[in-house]
């Protein structure tokens, strides 16, 4: 039974320990800083029609509940179920009002659950999942430190106890702790929140100190030297750094070397804003506003000024921003003079890196570029997850997981700014290579990206050479390693906004696109031994010409293919200029 630690506790001692628990020692959870999934319905819309979590049914969890047959059929959403995902805008609305009804509210489901799941067996794989373990873990930290502070009753009190023994258990599974992915993150901070919540209890020190290893492991295998997070993504980034730098503010984390990596990674999460205001959607990221105010500030100045436009922190000297270990660099340019718009801003992102297969899209060597206060190259984005596909699909050997075939083209080559051979998407099953990141320099204003990946069977380099303002060419060498001749393609997605100006069919040798203001006109030109087939924009058979900028939805871009066919190698010299319009007669 998991109730043994707590089960010849008195009332007496439950109510000791109650107090000890509200004498505020470290953490401080008084602000509930746990429970932050704030969107979706108000707290009473919650309490009184039932939950609902993104496009997914209301649920009722009016008591009592049938645990077992709620969200059965969805991981994600049953992940969220039994994380308590459901308990974050109550409780905001308890701290901000003293509504004591939220906070029972949460208890009696809280407890409803343990009564549930702490000394039974269940055939529901999703309440013992990792991430719904560790998310678990720190709303019910949360819940106990707040119930204790408010008048928790001693039954309540037991068994949420019984809860936190059970939690234990599972914690001690090696099963529990993937130190390879960001869920590895939440078990940790999971069990280091609440073994340091009831660490009155000598048996449950144990728990905080092996949370608190897991968590320097996860720093240093989810954020490289440099500072970036291994797993491809801006968001993933922005939200782990952030949960690492709550660990460091609740003096959870108090290692110096530990500390660094994290400034390093808040100094990253600057260069990964983009002008307008967005997070570069590179990897599994949708839109996220960085500037609206609703992110903390972080250890990085640099990254404060951007965010707050430019009320706290400073401007970054520098324009060029490298991360070696990470693959990523970046151009900002036209920041120097203090004040300097933002929105104003030349930038460009470039990844070239594989570490590994979270969140990997085939986007190897991919780059997005925003100019002239206009998105020009943009990416695939997000879509959002879904149902996974079964075990045995065929396309699980194409890198995919996911059944939703639009999720399935965000993830594709083509979806991306990057070169294919043979029509293919990247190897994603390959062994991952770590960065591919060449130097990178700035030669007076003129800026110079280098990247190289091997694929099976080739390779790929790639030189950007970007003039702020005026332009930029792509130099894409791909050569066979293995003797074979392919069709190399080179993709761009050119921004939805602008307008295609001239007919592909008539000039096949350059492509025009201009503002709806005719303020510009942008230029793709490449060697006339390469073909310029006509741009694809909103295409569903195939899916081509597409982005998502948010979950679950989807707008048009111009999907542009360059082509060398039956070749063994191949140097594609793709040039973007910008020029003034024609005037008018």
């Amino acid at each position: 039974m998991s109730e043994t630690l707590f089960q010849e506790l008195t009332d007496g001692d439950i109510e000791a320990l109650c107090r000890m628990i509200a004498s505020g020692h470290r953490p401080d959870l008084s602000s509930g800083v746990w429970f932050d999934s704030l969107v979706g319905d108000s707290a009473a819309e919650i309490t009184t029609n039932g939950w609902k979590a993104g496009d997914y049914d209301r649920l009722d969890l009016s008591l009592p509940l049938e645990w077992d047959n709620l969200c059965a059929d969805d991981r994600s959403w049953g992940s969220q179920l039994h994380g308590w995902k459901f308990m974050d805008k109550p409780i905001r609305e308890f701290l901000a009002t003293g509504d004591r009804a939220y906070l029972q509210w949460c208890l009696d489901r809280a407890v409803s659950w343990s009564e549930r799941y702490s000394s039974q067996e269940t055939d529901n794989a999703i309440v013992w999942y990792n991430m719904a373990l560790g998310q678990r873990a720190l709303r019910l930290a949360g819940l106990i430190y707040l119930g204790a502070r408010n008048g928790i009753a001693v039954q309540e009190l037991r068994t949420l106890l019984y809860a936190v023994n059970r939690h234990e258990l599972e914690f001690a599974l090696e099963s529990s702790f993937n130190p390879r992915t960001n869920h590895g993150y939440f078990v940790a901070i999971g069990q280091t929140v609440l073994g340091t919540t009831l660490d009155a209890v000598p048996e449950l020190e144990r728990l905080a100190q092996v949370g608190r290893e897991r968590l320097a492991v996860m720093i240093r295998t989810q954020f490289l030297p440099d500072g970036g997070h291994s797993e491809h993504s801006p968001e993933y980034h922005r939200m782990l750094m952030h949960s690492f730098q709550l660990a460091v503010d609740y003096g959870l984390i108090e290692d110096s070397e530990l500390t660094g990596r994290l400034r390093k990674a808040a100094d990253l999460l600057g260069w990964m804003i983009q002008p307008n205001g967005s997070l570069v959607p590179l990897g599994d990221t949708p839109y996220v506003n960085m500037v609206d105010g609703s992110h903390p500030l972080t250890l990085s100045p640099q990254t404060n000024y951007l965010m707050s436009g430019g009320a706290d922190g400073e401007n970054c000297k520098k324009e060029l921003g490298v991360f070696p270990e990470s693959g990523y660099a970046f151009v900002r340019s036209g920041q120097r003079a203090a004040g300097a718009p933002v929105a104003a801003s030349t930038y460009l992102a470039f990844t070239a890196a594989f570490h590994g297969r979270a969140h990997k899209h085939a986007d190897d060597l991919n780059f997005v570029w925003y100019d002239r206060g206009q998105e020009i190259l943009v990416e695939g984005g997000r879509y959002g997850y879904g149902a996974q596909l079964p075990a045995d699909s065929p396309l699980r050997a194409d890198g995919f997981y996911y059944a939703d075939p639009f999720r399935q083209y965000v993830e594709s080559s083509w979806a991306h700014n990057t070169v294919t051979a043979n029509g293919r998407n990247h190897d994603r099953r390959r062994t991952p290579v770590g960065s591919g990141l060449g130097v990178c320099e700035d030669r007076s204003g003129v800026f110079v990206l280098r990247g190289r990946i091997d694929h099976t069977g080739w390779t790929h380099r790639r030189i950007i050479e970007l003039e702020p303002g005026l332009g930029l060419t792509v130099i894409d060498d791909v050569q066979s390693t293995d003797a074979i001749r392919r069709d190399y393609q080179v993709w761009f997605n050119v921004a939805g906004q602008l307008d295609l100006l001239n007919d592909p069919g008539q000039d096949r040798a350059r492509l025009l696109w201009g503002t709806a203001d005719a303020e510009w006109i942008l230029s793709l030109q490449t060697d006339p031994d390469a073909t310029i087939h006509a741009p694809v924009r909103e295409s569903n058979n195939p899916l081509r010409g597409w982005r998502s900028v948010s979950d679950g939805t989807r707008e048009g871009v111009w999907s542009v293919c360059l082509e060398a066919t039956s070749t063994r190698h191949h140097v594609f010299r793709s040039r973007f200029t910008f020029c003034e319009p024609a005037p008018e007669e």
